[in-house]
C-alpha cells in the first residue's frame, strides 16, 4: 500500500514538473518564438514594431490608433497608415492615406513623409485632391520644406502664435522678418503637377517651382494648361519677374 502511494506521488511530481517545463517553454516561445509563426490573415486595429529593449520603431494603425500615438492625443485624425520612429522613439515620418466622398465630389490624400529630427516633415511625396460644388484641385508631386533646427521649435511656434494675432501689412512684415531670420518654416521647392478648376477657370501647371529662403517665388519652370512652356525668374521679394523666357511663335 505504501509503495503504491509512493509511486502515485512520484507520478504526480513528474507530471507537475512536466507541466512547469511546458508552461515555461510556452512563455518563452511567446517572447522568443522557437519556430517563425506564419498566418494567412491577420485582422488587427494596430500593430507595433519594437526593438528588443521596447523602443517603438514603427506603427501600422487605423485612424483611431493614430489619434493616440505619442505623448499627446490628437482628435479627429482622418488618416490611417504606417509611421516610423527613430532610436529615441520620436516620429520620423510615414505613409498615410485618407479619402472619402463629400457633397459635390471627393476629398482624398496619400502622403509619404520624411521628418526632420524632432521637427515636422521637410520632404514629402503626395497626392492631394479636393472637389466640391465650387472648385476642384489636384496636387501630385514632391515638396521640400525648410524648417528651423529642433532647438528652435519653441521660438518657431511662439512666432506663429504672434502671427495669428496680426493681419494685413503687420502680419506680412512679421512673416518676412521671421523668414529672413530663419525662425519659421517655409516651402522651398515643389516638383509636380497642380491642376483643377478655380472660379470656373481651368488650370494645369506641371513643372519645377522654387522659392528662396524668404518663402518668395524665385524660379518657375513649367508648362501651363494651354501647353505653353514658361521660365520665370523673380526678384528677392517675389513680386516681379526680372527675367522671362519668351519663345518665338
Amino acid at each position: 500500500m505504501e509503495s503504491k502511494l509512493l509511486l502515485q506521488l512520484r507520478f504526480l511530481q513528474v507530471t507537475v514538473l512536466l507541466l512547469l517545463i511546458v508552461t515555461a517553454a510556452l512563455c518563452v516561445n511567446l517572447r522568443y518564438p522557437f519556430i517563425p509563426q506564419r498566418v494567412n490573415v491577420l485582422d488587427a486595429r494596430e500593430i507595433h514594431i519594437r526593438e528588443r529593449d521596447g523602443t517603438l520603431k514603427a506603427v501600422l494603425s487605423n485612424s483611431e490608433g493614430f489619434s493616440k500615438i505619442g505623448e499627446s492625443r490628437r482628435e479627429g485624425v482622418p488618416f490611417s497608415g504606417l509611421m516610423f520612429y527613430n532610436q529615441e522613439g520620436d516620429e520620423e515620418g510615414g505613409l498615410v492615406y485618407s479619402g472619402k466622398a463629400i457633397p459635390g465630389g471627393q476629398d482624398a490624400d496619400v502622403t509619404l513623409t520624411f521628418d526632420q529630427y524632432r521637427q515636422d516633415q521637410n520632404i514629402y511625396l503626395h497626392h492631394e485632391e479636393h472637389k466640391d460644388a465650387q472648385a476642384r484641385s489636384i496636387d501630385d508631386g514632391l515638396t521640400i520644406i525648410s524648417r528651423p533646427d529642433q532647438t528652435q521649435v519653441k521660438e518657431e511656434y511662439a512666432t506663429y502664435a504672434a502671427m495669428d494675432k496680426l493681419s494685413g501689412d503687420a502680419l506680412e512684415a512679421l512673416k518676412l522678418k521671421s523668414l529672413q531670420e530663419g525662425k519659421i518654416s517655409t516651402r522651398r521647392l515643389f516638383v509636380g503637377d497642380r491642376r483643377g478648376v478655380k472660379g470656373n477657370v481651368a488650370y494645369d501647371d506641371a513643372g519645377l517651382f522654387i522659392k528662396n529662403r524668404w518663402g518668395r517665388d524665385a524660379i518657375k519652370l513649367y508648362v501651363d494648361y494651354d501647353n505653353k512652356p514658361h521660365l520665370e525668374v523673380y526678384d528677392p521679394l517675389g513680386k516681379s519677374v526680372v527675367y522671362e523666357l519668351k519663345l518665338q511663335k
